[in-house]
């Protein structure tokens, strides 16, 4: 049977070339489904994580109305999207926790900033999220060893005008033990209106928008930011996985987060390398097996090549004989754009720990950047956000042919 095993598994990658989005999907997640939960299963390590909710305002101001309301159905809602998405793609239904509170509403942690609301701005988020370490140290939370979310009431809306602005940090950085995702709030951001395309309202930064774009530009942004919280970078979807999904949230997946609530598109979706990494993040599968670990997936005999419009990378990856590789990736970002450009792949090691990966979407015209993630069952990848060692480039021409220099096993040798 492993033998068996290990044969289909080296014909998978060369088989997956012209594989639909469902059937890469079907014949993936199975095999790592098997190495993952295998390990997780053997000697576990349980724990109860939870996503904890922090609300910041300035000493000057105070939250707007029905926070609380607005805020619990928001992320209730986004927890229902990850674990939607996670059952689609054959995970099962695994989400994080919410932390919630007696009254049925989630625990929110509120923060009053030391100083008014014209001292911060957008690049304000450490000096925020240290007056918020100081208030949740006292409740008994380390918030270097969870993964937060924290709202900023750092918004103006005029109802009258119906115009609003933000000048809030937002972004989010984290990895498979802790995260912190920086949001935020206003009295207009509520899921009840996610599905309208009335009223208009004029944002500073998106022009004259339906209430329904806001909605979606700005709870989805939570859900983009919050990956990048768990340790995930930007991707852009494959042409075939728009075809068939969506907007990836990782790339534009942000601004259109249920926008096929108003019949304006399909939505945004999660693509399997996504779904790959947060399978073993502690907060969506309740393992912390390995939590004091260091990552120790190494490649070997890795070779990659131009084979006519495509980029094909094989190898073996090894590592700590206790804690297997399920996975690994290849973002391929073009020049420009910050890695918001960068389709995925992502193939399932042999029992050798062989591999291949096969590269297809690419634009003409420019260099870009070949980088490879390698995920192991402990939630440990080879770098977090988008930050790995082992990274190469290419170039690719007018006629979307690519070229690269010749990798050996030699040049990727870290140690």
């Amino acid at each position: 049977m492993l033998l068996l095993r290990s044969l289909l598994m080296g014909l998978l990658p060369s088989l997956l070339c012209a594989a639909t989005p469902q059937e890469e999907i079907a014949a993936q997640v199975p095999a790592a489904r098997a190495i993952l939960d295998g390990w997780q299963a053997k000697d576990p390590v349980k724990a109860d994580r939870r996503l904890h909710i922090v609300y910041w305002t300035p000493a000057d101001r105070d939250p707007p109305p029905r926070y609380r309301e607005r805020l619990s159905s928001i992320m209730r809602d986004i927890r229902k999207f990850y674990g939607s998405e996670m059952e689609r793609l054959g995970f099962g239904f695994r989400t994080f926790t919410l932390d919630e509170a007696a009254d049925g509403l989630l625990k929110i942690h509120v923060v009053t900033g030391a100083e008014p609301y014209a001292h911060y701005d957008v690049p304000s988020g450490d000096e925020i999220r240290k007056e918020c370490l100081r208030v949740l140290k006292k409740e008994g939370l380390n918030a270097d060893e969870e993964t937060i979310v924290l709202f900023c009431n750092m918004s103006n809306w005029d109802p009258e005008k119906r115009t609003i602005s933000q000048n809030s940090p937002y972004y989010a950085y984290g990895t498979n033990r802790w995260g912190t995702a920086w949001q935020v709030d206003s009295p207009i951001l509520d899921l009840e209106s996610l599905s309208q395309k009335e009223p208009r309202v004029l944002d500073g930064q998106y022009g004259n928008i339906s209430i329904g774009r806001y909605n979606s530009i700005f709870i989805g942004g939570i859900a983009h930011e919050l990956s990048h919280a768990f340790g995930y970078p930007h991707n852009v979807e494959r042409a075939d996985e728009g075809a068939a999904f969506g907007t990836a949230l990782m790339g534009s997946g942000n601004r259109t987060y249920g926008e096929n609530l108003r019949g304006e598109g399909k939505g945004s979706f999660l693509n399997l390398a996504h779904a790959l990494q947060l399978a073993s993040h502690p907060l969506f599968c309740g393992s912390i097996k390995g939590w004091e670990n260091k990552p120790t997936a190494r490649p070997s005999g890795l070779s990659v090549r131009a084979e006519g419009k495509t980029i094909i990378v094989s190898g073996k990856v090894t590592g700590d004989t206790d804690v297997p590789v399920y996975a690994v990736q290849a973002y391929f970002d073009p020049e420009g754009g910050s890695d918001y450009d960068a389709p995925t792949v992502s193939a399932v090691p042999c029992q050798d720990g062989g591999f291949i990966l096969t590269g297809t979407d690419f634009t003409a015209g420019k260099g870009g950047e070949l980088r490879l993630f390698f995920l192991q069952a402990d939630g440990l990848a080879s770098g977090f956000v988008g930050s790995t060692p082992y990274r190469y480039p290419y170039t690719v021409a007018a006629d979307g042919t690519p070229e690269v220099e010749d990798i050996t096993e030699k040049r990727t040798r870290t140690d």
